[in-house]
């Protein structure tokens, strides 16, 4: 009934116990493909030495992880993909969840669960008051949630119904950030989520790398701005009201922590999608921005959106 997904990329320390969490599963019914994104560390060897019929192998060049998921679910022979990142893992019972979830509400297309960070030395588990009790499931809307706090799916808690990539598009290739937020906001432009609110998928969080900024590209800022605006003209009513509320806050938040590092060519770039989200404080804090001799972001952070 699923195929589940797994991009990797140089995870040989840690995908065995990946794909043990997916073996272990109560629910045995799935296949699973493991997309070898041109690792060059002995990730390949380790998934090879793990023998199970249900698991396949694709090997593909390096191209980033789009393309690695976009090749699993292509590959996909059941009717529900579910995607687990290389060095995240699921409770032996996450499958069982969806298939249930997937049973009691069959005209949805999006099933999630609850999920948590784990830390070095501590788990967050995700929580929100818009959910359902804890241990219950219900059918949220996606934008509602996003509004006020993190998305409902992640890489690691989703199982989406297969078919369904063929109306909302796939993992837009070559983007590097915001790939996945960009896609779910794609899938759930129309649809709501079924969301299993219990502790089932667990997201290795990595530690902080002073890097990380400096990666931040601005073509992949623009590609999910662009995205925000296209959904936000096919939306109306509460959808359209939610994603305003989260386009405003993100989109300036974003930028102002960002824009230090943009080039006069990228910030032209990014001006056309910036102008058509944003608008009371913070329009006025973009506007600022452009003349402020100091960096404002920090004060626009503590705002309450």
């Amino acid at each position: 009934m699923i195929t589940v997904v797994i991009p990797l990329y140089n995870k040989a320390t840690r995908i065995e116990k990946t794909i043990r969490s997916v073996l272990e599963q109560t629910y045995s019914d799935f296949e699973l493909i493991v997309v070898n994104d041109g690792s060059t560390d002995d990730s390949q060897t380790v998934v090879e030495g793990i023998t199970d019929s249900r698991i396949q192998i694709k090997n593909i060049k390096n191209s980033g992880v789009s393309v690695a998921r976009n090749t699993g679910i292509k590959a996909a022979s059941r009717p529900y993909v579910a995607f687990l990142d290389g060095d995240d893992w699921w409770a032996p019972t996450f499958l069982e969840e969806m298939v249930n979830a997937i049973a009691t509400h069959p005209n949805q297309v999006l099933y999630a669960s609850g999920r948590c960070r784990v830390f070095a030395s501590e788990e967050e588990r995700y929580d929100h008051v818009l959910l359902p009790k804890d241990g219950e499931t219900g059918v949220l809307n996606y934008f509602e949630v996003i509004a006020k706090y993190l998305p409902l799916i992640n890489s690691s808690n989703v199982v989406i119904k297969r078919s369904h990539f063929d109306s909302a598009g796939y993992f837009r290739e070559g983007q590097k950030q915001h790939e996945d937020h960009d896609l779910w906001m794609r899938l759930a432009s129309k649809e709501s989520v079924v969301f299993v609110n219990k502790n089932l998928s667990y997201y290795l969080k990595a530690q902080v790398g002073s890097a990380s900024a400096n990666l931040y590209k601005a073509s992949d800022f623009n590609r999910f701005l662009q995205t925000i605006v296209e959904v936000a003209e096919t939306t109306s009513g509460e959808n359209r009201k939610f994603l305003k509320q989260y386009a405003n806050r993100f989109a300036a938040l974003t930028y102002l922590k960002h824009y230090g590092n943009y080039s006069k060519e990228e910030r032209s770039l990014l001006k056309e999608p910036m102008e058509k989200l944003l608008s009371g404080t913070y329009r006025k804090m973009y506007i600022m921005s452009k003349i402020a001799p100091f960096n404002i972001y920090p004060i626009l952070k503590k705002m309450k959106g």
